[in-house]
């Protein structure tokens, strides 16, 4: 079904030698393109895209407050949210669970979102944790690409961001990574691949590491995480990107996360290892679809912790590059 409004249907299919993900590719690369972000033109459009915990439906791209319970209600609010996230957008496009002044809140326009996170305003309906997330769904994994079906083939994820509001208190954390959803086609295992771009805490806390989501309302699969750097062994910045960061800023930087076969294997291998129970994942990056990418701004609070995080994202695009 496509939502009401936009503009751009996804999945599109594209190929050609042009710039993308904000760099000019070399001649020898073709770009396959899985998702261009789509325009909000109209406040219809702001409502069919900004969700609570509905449950989407398949290749469509939503931005989906999580954690606040199933019955909370996103509703229209009248103040500005660019006080903490930097982006202006005209009247009429910004929602959030609460029309409170400085409550967190969803701005979308054009191919720009804001997002604002105030973990006390309101409070989760579960646990610590609060999850905002411009994000794009295959249910129907017959439809889901899979990107490393040809030899020599990446994956790659671009957008601008800018962070000009993070802070914390107690035991709270701000941060923001990007997700690929891989399922393996012959075990049915799933997991995540993730890039650490923005954090409070220090650059040298995120080396590769296997991770299980298993807080309260998680995946309760494996996720596979690295910052966003050179010294990752299971993804790489493209060209031009900026690289993690650890304090906020105010300017839009582009980000480019890119995953080859031989990366995702290693990926693979590590988290063989650590987990016996995913013991039977395969190894060929062949056999691997993308079910599901999302670009996830979070705020982890317990009770006594208070964490606040303001950001914007433009021009999300998702692609395979092949020799």
């Amino acid at each position: 079904m496509k939502p009401i409004g936009f503009q751009s249907v996804c999945p599109m299919k594209l190929t050609s030698r042009v710039a993308m993900l904000g760099v000019l590719l070399p001649p020898s690369l073709l770009a396959e393109s899985l998702f261009i972000q789509p325009k909000i033109n109209n406040r219809k459009a702001a409502d069919t895209c900004i969700i609570g915990e509905a449950h989407p439906g398949s290749e469509t791209f939503h931005v989906r407050l999580g954690n606040y319970g199933k019955t909370t209600p996103i509703v229209p609010q009248a103040w500005d949210a660019s006080i903490f996230t930097g982006l202006k957008v005209p009247a009429g496009f910004q929602r959030g669970p609460l029309a409170d002044e400085n409550s967190t809140a969803v701005q979308v326009h054009g191919r720009e979102i804001g997002i604002w996170i105030d973990s006390e305003h309101p409070r989760p309906a579960l646990g610590s944790l609060l999850p905002i997330t411009p994000a794009y769904w295959w249910w129907d994994y017959a439809k889901a690409p899979a990107p490393f079906a040809k030899e020599g083939a990446e994956l790659a994820m671009s957008f601008n961001m800018k962070v000009p509001t993070a802070t914390r208190e107690g035991e709270a954390q701000c941060y923001i990574t990007m997700n690929f959803l891989f399922l393996d086609t012959r075990s049915q295992k799933q997991f995540w691949l993730a890039a650490t771009l923005f954090d409070l805490r220090p650059e040298s806390q995120f080396p590769d590491t296997v991770h299980f989501d298993g807080w309260e309302g998680g995946t309760q699969i494996p996720i596979l995480y690295s910052a966003l750097n050179q010294k990752s062994r299971w993804l790489h910045p493209g060209p031009g990107s900026a690289l993690f960061a650890d304090k906020p800023f105010d300017d839009f930087r582009p980000i480019i996360v890119r995953v080859s076969a031989a990366e995702l294997r290693a990926a693979i291998v590590a988290m063989r290892k650590a987990m016996p129970s995913f013991a039977a994942a395969s190894e060929d990056p062949r056999d691997y679809r993308l079910v599901h990418f999302n670009i996830n701004p979070e705020v982890f609070a317990p009770k006594g912790a208070r964490g606040r995080l303001g950001l914007a994202l433009r021009d999300i695009r998702v692609v395979i590059l092949a020799p």
